[in-house]
C-alpha cells in the first residue's frame, strides 16, 4: 500500500517507532544492498521489508524474502529510472499488491526489451532516464521531426522541469536530441559556453554536440572548435550516405 513520499514503516506502529524506522530504511535503501545477505539487488527483481527474526528492520532480495520474520511492504528494484515507476500516489489494497507487482515486473522488461534495441540502433547510447508518459517536449520533438525529415540531430532548450541541472555562470543548457526512427528518440543535455551562440541550425553541429553530451567528444571550448568538430561529423554523414 501506498504512503506518503519516504514513510515506509507501517501505519499501525508508534508514531516514534514510525519515524526511527523511516530512517532507517532510508539509509537501507541509500545502501542499495539486501540487509539480510548483503548481496546487490538485481534489475528486476522482487524486493521486502519488514524485520528479521530478531526484530531488526531489514530489506531483503527476492533470495532472502522468505528469512524475513514480518513483512510491512513489497517491492521491486530496477537499475534504470523509468517513469512509469514513479509514486502514482493511489492507493493499493494488500489484495492487489501481488497483481500491481507482476504487472510492474512485466512493464520493465518490455521496457528493456525495447530500450536495447533503441540503444543499439542509437550508437549505444544509455540515457540515465527513460520517458514513456507524454510530456511537452516528448510532443515538440516528434513534430519538429516530422517538419525536418532530413534531420537525425536536434539542439534545443530545455522545457520546464525537463532536467535538473546547475548551469555554471557564462553557461547555458542545452538539450541534444537523436531520432533514431519515428517514435524513438534520445536525448542528452550539455551546459556549452555562451559566447558559441547562437548556434548554427546544422545537422553536423547537433550531432557533434550530441556526442559531446554523451561524453564522446570534448565540449568545444570556442567557435573554431566547434566548427572543427562538427567538419568531422560532416565527413562522417557524408561517408554513411
Amino acid at each position: 500500500m501506498n504512503r506518503a513520499r519516504d514513510q515506509f514503516a507501517p501505519s499501525w506502529l508508534p508514531r516514534q517507532q514510525r519515524r526511527r524506522i523511516d530512517r532507517q530504511l532510508r539509509e537501507l535503501h541509500r545502501r542499495g544492498v539486501c540487509s539480510l545477505c548483503g548481496g546487490s539487488f538485481k534489475h528486476n527483481s522482487h524486493t521486502a521489508t519488514g524485520f528479521d527474526a530478531h526484530g531488526t528492520v531489514a530489506v531483503a532480495c527476492e533470495c532472502c524474502i522468505e528469512r524475513l520474520a514480518e513483512i510491512f511492504a513489497m517491492g521491486l528494484y530496477s537499475d534504470r529510472k523509468y517513469d512509469f515507476l514513479s509514486p502514482s500516489g493511489s492507493e493499493v489494497s494488500p489484495e492487489q499488491i501481488a497483481d500491481a507487482v507482476a504487472a510492474c515486473t512485466k512493464a520493465i522488461a518490455d521496457t528493456d526489451k525495447l530500450l536495447a534495441n533503441v540503444e543499439q540502433r542509437g550508437g549505444g547510447v544509455c540515457p540515465s532516464r527513460v520517458y514513456l508518459r507524454d510530456y511537452p517536449w516528448k510532443s515538440d520533438d516528434r513534430d519538429w521531426f516530422k517538419r525536418n525529415p532530413e534531420r537525425t540531430h536536434r539542439v534545443r532548450s530545455p522545457f520546464p522541469n525537463e532536467v535538473e541541472i546547475e548551469t555554471p555562470t557564462g553557461y547555458v543548457a542545452l538539450i541534444l536530441v537523436r531520432q533514431v526512427e519515428p517514435g524513438s528518440r534520445l536525448r542528452a543535455a550539455v551546459d556549452l559556453n555562451a559566447n558559441l551562440l547562437p548556434l548554427p541550425d546544422d545537422e553536423a553541429i547537433a550531432h557533434a554536440l550530441f556526442e559531446t553530451a554523451v561524453r564522446r567528444e570534448f565540449v568545444p571550448p570556442d567557435s573554431k572548435a566547434l566548427l572543427a568538430l562538427a567538419e568531422k561529423y560532416t565527413a562522417h554523414r557524408k561517408s554513411s550516405q
